[in-house]
């Protein structure tokens, strides 16, 4: 994953905290970024942000490419389970958004393009893999700790997430270990890092 300036990701941040809820779509015009936004019906979108340079494609034939991809995926995987939702080319960079039926459906996407940044983890799973991490209570004004054994349930929703990206959700994060905590709908994982996000079914 390329690295991001920090004008990006300050930029992000301030997008992202500006509003302590969830909008029921992005747009490409909104995110300096790669954002992930876990809608609260367990559906979803991702923005792609990308640096694109290439000036001998234009907005159509970047949709007309995208679109192509994207009907030979759901010919595998079900009838419009991914769509493309906006997409914008300015300024040497291409942004797109695309929409997705679930969680699975994004991961299994992510993994035939070869960069499986997120991943959702079953409770006994994430055990596994991070028995050791301490999380931190969200809404707690004092940090309230916790060990993987108090928070890793099935009642939550279980996200792994390796940076940069800008994870969204429409429900509550509960917990997290790593990252950036910046409100209830809006986390961050800096380039490089890993964190465990904890958000409510």
């Amino acid at each position: 994953m390329k690295k991001k300036s920090l004008l990006a990701i300050a930029a992000a941040v301030i997008v992202l905290s500006s509003c302590d809820s969830m909008p029921k779509e992005i747009k490409a015009g909104d995110v300096n970024a790669e954002t992930l936004y876990m809608r609260a019906d367990g559906s979803g979108q991702v923005a792609y942000v990308e640096d694109f340079a290439e000036n001998y494609f234009n907005i159509e034939d970047l949709k007309d490419y995208i679109s192509a991809t994207l009907i030979s995926y759901n010919k595998q995987y079900g009838d419009k389970v991914i769509e493309l939702s906006d997409i914008e080319l300015k300024d040497g960079r291409v942004k797109a958004v695309l929409t997705f039926k679930n969680a699975e459906v994004y991961s299994a996407f992510n993994k035939a393009r070869g960069e499986n940044n997120v991943k959702f983890p079953k409770a006994a799973e994430a055990l596994t893999e991070f028995a050791d991490a301490v999380f931190t209570e969200a809404d707690s004004k004092e940090e309230v700790n916790k060990k993987a054994s108090e928070v890793l349930s099935d009642e939550y929703n279980i996200a792994v997430v390796d940076g940069f990206l800008n994870f969204n959700t429409g429900k509550k994060i509960k917990y997290y270990s790593g990252g950036t905590f910046i409100d209830t709908h809006h986390f961050r994982v800096d380039e490089g890092k890993t964190a465990v996000v904890v958000y409510s079914k």
